[in-house]
Protein backbone atom coordinates (compact mmCIF):
# COMPACT_ATOMS: atom_id res chain seq x y z
CA UNK A 1 0.00 0.00 0.00
CA UNK A 2 1.15 3.43 -0.84
CA UNK A 3 -0.64 6.15 0.78
CA UNK A 4 0.05 9.92 0.10
CA UNK A 5 -1.70 12.61 2.50
CA UNK A 6 -1.13 16.34 1.61
CA UNK A 7 -0.17 18.98 3.72
CA UNK A 8 -3.25 20.77 6.11
CA UNK A 9 -2.52 24.06 3.81
CA UNK A 10 -3.33 22.26 0.78
CA UNK A 11 -6.46 20.70 1.75
CA UNK A 12 -10.18 22.53 1.74
CA UNK A 13 -13.90 22.61 2.84
CA UNK A 14 -15.83 22.58 -0.69
CA UNK A 15 -18.78 24.52 0.95
CA UNK A 16 -16.80 27.58 0.46
CA UNK A 17 -16.18 26.75 -3.44
CA UNK A 18 -19.47 25.83 -3.98
CA UNK A 19 -21.06 29.05 -2.41
CA UNK A 20 -18.81 31.06 -4.17
CA UNK A 21 -19.72 29.35 -7.64
CA UNK A 22 -23.65 29.95 -6.21
CA UNK A 23 -23.03 33.33 -5.67
CA UNK A 24 -21.44 34.12 -9.42
CA UNK A 25 -24.06 31.88 -11.12
CA UNK A 26 -26.85 33.67 -9.11
CA UNK A 27 -25.31 37.59 -9.94
CA UNK A 28 -25.58 36.21 -14.05
CA UNK A 29 -29.03 35.00 -13.71
CA UNK A 30 -27.56 31.55 -14.31
CA UNK A 31 -30.33 29.31 -13.39
CA UNK A 32 -31.34 26.09 -14.43
CA UNK A 33 -34.86 24.96 -15.21
CA UNK A 34 -37.58 23.64 -12.89
CA UNK A 35 -37.60 20.22 -15.13
CA UNK A 36 -33.80 19.63 -14.37
CA UNK A 37 -33.71 16.48 -12.64
CA UNK A 38 -30.56 16.20 -9.99
CA UNK A 39 -28.05 13.45 -10.39
CA UNK A 40 -25.53 12.57 -8.14
CA UNK A 41 -22.50 12.74 -10.84
CA UNK A 42 -22.00 14.36 -14.17
CA UNK A 43 -19.53 13.68 -16.89
CA UNK A 44 -16.59 15.74 -17.19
Amino acid sequence: WNISLPELKYTTDNAAMIAITGYFKYLNKDFTGQDTVPRARFNI
